[in-house]
């Protein structure tokens, strides 16, 4: 029997997220120029589903838990259980908070498109996926395998569906997992004896001081969106032409790239909502995902992060985008997200509770205050069914003791911002995302 892929680190970190009020999946949400149903939908799925055969597999735990969980082939796989008809149109908004609060069902498949017919014959596809299963970049490649079409016809063949491969007993998950342990052991130690393994832990060693100090140990401050979650969410949409971000960025003082204008967006905007309720925090430290997917040939996430100190004093947006492009700039400089892997990576080797530890710190509201991702879209116009695609949205689900989440994604030559927020918690999700397009105009007005 083949062995079968395991979760990697990160999936494992996302896996154990998923208790209590707070689910691990993400989101993306199409808006087409067309009115379809979830037939229309299911059809096209089942035609391509060969070209994204991850989309055929559910998680297995191994017992006694000696090796994290794998993933296996569903035999059997019911499409009308992971696309069927969405509600009326209510506000986009109001049906996609309430998707984000249902958890996907980990005895399946953990992915799901709910087709929801809008006013003025559009359609949305709400499509959920566990991170464990995808991460931005890794979704947004199915997307474009399994629905989105570079011409009206979309007539491209597509592939077989593999045989799916039987389910192994749990006498083999348990020997694998401890074959896998042992074999990531051993890979460790011969790459930290090997001359490259000596000059590369060299380098790590040297440079993590400094990238502990700036990513892990900088204190952020509290902030009203430190809080315990709900089972709610809520979530809101602001978006901008691509093109005006990448011309801020160039007219800025300091030469800024579009994620240095995101954050310095959002930084903007939340300074306006928690000036509006009483607040008076001089900065917030935002964590930010950096894709390592460039550098690793595993299809797993494979991702790290920084974490950027936004500064909120300024009454300037110009003084606060110089302040994030140099923030940036200087982790980029010293590789902090490359040093944060190759030590996580390294510590999982050799103690997983140190590893949890470490893994639960790098998650606390102490280290950062909210996450923003970005994600780049596909380029140039999309089709799905046959309908143009209008907007492309992604949203992710927030975290325990982080109230708000913020993912961003461009496609068809706009940026959109999703925001995903617990309304116990963050009252006035949609004012932050208008405050997002006030400070991108703002911007935009003050820099020729």
């Amino acid at each position: 029997m083949t062995r079968p892929e395991r979760l990697g680190r990160e999936d494992a970190a996302v896996l154990r997220l998923e208790r209590g009020n707070v689910h691990g999946h993400t989101c993306k949400v199409l808006v087409i120029d067309g009115e379809r149903g979830a037939g229309d939908v299911r059809e096209l799925v089942e035609r391509r589903i060969g070209a994204a055969p991850a989309l055929r597999r559910r998680l297995v735990p191994t017992p006694l838990r000696i090796a994290p969980p794998a993933w296996i082939d569903e035999p059997d796989l019911e499409l009308d259980r992971h696309v069927r008809d969405g509600p009326a149109d209510q506000g986009l908004s109001s049906i996609v908070g309430r998707l984000m609060a249902e958890g996907l069902d980990l005895r399946r498949p953990p992915w799901a498109i709910d087709v929801v017919p809008l006013d003025g014959g559009r359609t949305a596809l709400v499509w959920r996926l566990h991170h464990a299963m995808a991460d931005g970049a890794t979704a947004v490649r199915l997307a474009e395998a399994l629905l989105l079409d570079e011409a009206p016809e979309g007539d491209r063949p597509a592939p077989r569906a593999p045989r799916p491969r039987g389910a192994p007993s749990a006498a083999a998950l348990v020997a694998w997992g401890v074959a896998d342990r042992a074999r990531g052991a051993a890979s460790a130690a011969r790459a930290a004896l090997s001359q490259r393994g000596w000059r590369s832990a060299a380098h790590t060693a040297a440079r993590l001081p400094a990238a502990f100090r700036r990513e892990l140990l900088s204190r952020a401050p509290e902030t009203p969106l430190d809080r315990s979650v709900g089972p709610s969410r809520e979530v809101a949409f602001a978006g901008a032409p691509l093109a005006e971000l990448k011309r801020i960025g160039h007219a800025a003082p300091e030469r800024a790239t579009v994620n240095d204008v995101v954050l310095a967006a959002v930084g903007g905007a939340l300074r306006s909502w928690l000036t509006r309720r009483g607040g008076a925090v001089g900065e917030i430290r935002v964590k930010v995902p950096v894709s390592l997917h460039a550098r690793a040939a595993d299809p797993a996430n494979r991702d790290s992060f920084i974490c950027v100190d936004v500064p909120l004093e300024h009454d300037d947006p110009v003084e606060r985008l110089v302040a994030v492009a140099r923030e940036t700039r200087e982790r980029k400089r010293e590789h902090d997200a490359e040093t944060l892997d190759a030590f996580f990576r390294d510590l999982s080797h050799l103690s997983r509770s140190l590893d949890r530890h470490a893994e639960a710190w790098a998650a606390s509201p102490r280290v950062f205050t909210l996450n923003v991702s970005d994600v780049p879209g596909p380029r140039g116009p999309r089709w799905v069914t046959g309908a143009p695609l209008l907007e492309l949205h992604t949203l992710a689900e927030i975290a325990h003791r982080h109230a708000l989440r913020i993912a961003v994604i461009s496609a068809a030559d706009r940026i959109s911002f999703g925001l995903c927020a617990d309304p116990g918690v963050v009252d006035g999700v949609a004012e932050i995302a208008a405050g997002i397009e006030r400070e991108l105009a703002a911007l935009g007005a003050a820099l020729p």
